[in-house]
């Protein structure tokens, strides 16, 4: 009887040992996958004038690769408008255009907030990004 004991307590020893090394395996994250560092954009200004009339265009250029579906542009004043990229991809430090062709907006001194969304390339986890960049409307000799 007691061979048969000794068996069945190395068994549970066995048993009991391989389920200690398996949940102390350090393979396991307890906060979860990494999240990717939210990308930055270098934002730039032109003065342009349409119609007689002073506007502004914006460009970016982003610090990693990225998708973008959108830019919210928020003048001094207050009022938003939102510019559609429609998930394009941009590469580092490529320009992008936050403005429709011959278009642009007007030219108003202060603080411009720009929110980017999008996704980090090619990973796909999202980013939502707000970025201010300050605009003198005074034209400069």
């Amino acid at each position: 009887m007691t061979y048969s004991m000794n068996i069945i307590k190395l068994f549970c020893f066995v048993i009991l040992a391989s389920l200690l090394i398996t949940g102390c395996s350090k393979d396991d994250n307890p906060t979860g996958p990494e999240v990717p560092t939210p990308p930055s954009f270098a934002i730039s200004s032109h003065n342009v004038q349409m119609g007689g009339v002073d506007y502004i265009q914006f460009y970016a250029r982003p610090n990693m690769n990225i998708s973008l579906i959108r830019v919210d542009i928020t003048n001094p004043l207050g009022n938003k408008q939102i510019f559609n990229v429609g998930g394009g991809v941009f590469l580092t430090e490529e320009v992008i255009h936050l403005q429709d062709p011959n278009w642009g907006y007007y030219r108003i001194s202060g603080s411009w907030d720009f929110r980017f969304v999008g996704n980090h390339e090619p990973t796909k986890e999202g980013f939502d990004v707000t970025q201010t960049l300050n605009v003198s409307a005074k034209i400069m000799p």
